[in-house]
């Protein structure tokens, strides 16, 4: 890890709307901001700590399935709130709270952790987005980026 900030996009876009988190992280790539790092590609739980190690902020975003399902519909989260869902938010295998909880272990966990959980309709075999989750991606990239201004050196008062 080495922004201050990580942001990372979970999910598999082999998967139809699990792929959310990757699509909503290649977008936050695209804007460059300065101290962030994007991160996607992870499949397993020590990928996740390497990823956010050492940071201050770390953003997750990936897809959710919920009963009743609303796709499209984002959730912000913080760690408990996450750890808390019944069932979990993710729509895969990377557990975030059992990866948080080795990370507490190891001493490898960001000081503020962030999910963004999007609601998705189909994580069936196939490539691409359905159309309610595909314009949920927009939101959720203008979501991280008000809690990555919220979260830099000059917005909390520091020099920068």
């Amino acid at each position: 890890m080495t922004g201050e900030i990580v942001v990372v996009g979970l999910g598999n876009t082999y998967r139809s709307d699990d792929g959310v988190g990757i699509a909503a992280a290649a977008a936050l790539n695209d804007l460059a901001l300065p101290g962030v790092e994007v991160v996607t590609g992870i499949v397993e739980p020590m990928g996740l700590l390497e990823a956010w190690s050492g940071a201050r902020l770390a953003v997750v975003i990936d897809a959710a399935v919920a009963t009743p399902s609303g796709p499209g519909r984002v959730r912000r989260c913080t760690l408990g709130e996450a750890l808390a869902a019944p069932g979990g938010l993710s729509s895969h295998g990377v557990d975030i709270g059992r990866t948080h909880a080795l990370g507490q272990a190891l001493g490898r966990v960001p000081d503020e952790f962030v999910l963004f959980a999007i609601e998705v309709a189909d994580t069936g075999h196939g490539i691409g987005l359905t159309p309610q989750v595909a314009a949920a991606v927009p939101e959720v990239v203008d979501l991280a980026v008000a809690e990555i201004s919220r979260n830099q050196p000059s917005s909390r008062g520091q020099a920068g």
